[in-house]
């Protein structure tokens, strides 16, 4: 199995006698959807998402275990959840897939999951989510994880990389959507203007200068500057000299937010919308759409000065759109397409 990178959520490990199964219970004080990795037969399965409430508990896996490892990820809203090392396939909505290689081919997203040892004759297992105090081994695979540090809000940092040395000369207020494993390389993205920047580990970036960033929420608004090396049909390469981080500075950071998490449409149940960060998967009867990349902005050509607005760009076919946000509140999310002036409904899924 691929390791991914060190994170920052841990587990409180209690074994318990009286049960069967692997119970999860949640001590974070927020909501957690929780995900579950493990070994079945000659195959790397993964299942999501269990939603549980701060203070209770819930089983994903029943019956005496088989493994005496186990993965899992957890997310709440607002949080970052960066695990351990070990990349198995998700996506938004309710899932059991199997295998954990080739997740974007096949139309899923890979994650990065956190380590559970129960032991090596366990048959029942309990653990607690508590936010993590320290690094801690990863006895999966024999080395220690590295917590990652989150640097400060308004604060620059420099890579050491000159400019106009690896490419052509860049500059531009990019959304930053995590760092992860793309296609068999590890990379920190970046999103703007209907675009996917990636900043691979060491190529050139530093690996050290990279994981800085590794905790830091997607969304975090970031001036970056660096040099472009490369460019794809959506996408381009960066290698970064310095990042100046502008948490305090994005005005539409509240709707960002708001916008997060899976949505239905109100008019056809079988439309179905995952946004993380400032990327919206799209699925029509669970399969899978296209990939629209996001920003909020003032206003639109086509919007005649009314804002703010929300701008969809297709990474799979390019076309822009541009929709009023008309309503963002109450588990509602109402957009006017501009220029044609139709509403479109969503409610959001807890």
């Amino acid at each position: 199995m691929k390791a991914v990178m060190a994170g920052a959520v841990a587990l409180a490990l209690c074994p318990v006698a009286a049960m069967a199964g692997l119970e999860i219970c949640n001590g974070t004080g927020v909501r957690q959807s929780v995900s579950i990795g493990y070994k079945k037969g000659g195959d790397w399965v993964s299942e999501g998402w269990w939603t549980i409430a701060p203070g209770a508990c819930s089983e994903p896996v029943g019956g005496a275990l088989t493994n005496r490892y186990y993965y899992y990820r957890a997310t709440a809203a607002g949080q970052a959840f960066a695990g351990e090392g070990y990349a198995f396939c998700t996506q938004g909505d309710a899932y059991t897939i199997v295998g954990d290689s080739d997740c974007e081919a096949r139309g899923y997203e890979t994650a990065d999951f956190a380590v559970i040892d129960t032991g090596e004759t366990a048959k029942s297992f309990s653990f607690t989510l508590e936010p993590r105090k320290a690094a801690k081994e990863s006895v999966a695979k024999g080395k220690a994880a590295q917590a990652a540090v989150q640097p400060a809000a308004d604060s620059v940092l420099r890579s050491g990389l000159g400019r106009g040395v690896h490419g052509e000369p860049f500059t531009d207020r990019l959304l930053f959507q995590g760092c992860d494993f793309y296609d068999g390389f590890e990379a920190c993205t970046f999103i703007a203007n209907g675009w996917k920047y990636f900043a691979g580990y060491d190529d050139p970036t530093p690996r050290a200068f990279l994981a800085k960033l590794e905790a830091l929420p997607n969304n975090t608004l970031m001036q970056v500057t660096g040099d472009l090396t490369g460019y794809g049909d959506s996408s381009a390469q960066l290698a970064v000299s310095e990042i100046e981080i502008l948490a305090g500075q994005d005005p539409y950071a509240g709707l960002r937010q708001a916008m997060q998490g899976n949505w239905v449409s109100a008019d056809d149940a079988t439309e179905t919308l995952y946004i993380q960060g400032a990327e919206m998967h799209s699925y029509h009867r669970q399969g899978y759409v296209d990939t629209m990349y996001l920003d909020v902005k003032p206003d639109c050509p086509d919007s005649a000065g009314a804002g703010p607005v929300l701008i969809q760009t297709s990474a799979q076919y390019r076309d822009t759109y541009c929709y009023l946000i008309d309503t963002l509140a109450g588990g509602w999310m109402d957009l006017i397409l501009m220029g044609h002036e139709a509403m479109i409904s969503y409610r959001k899924v807890e």
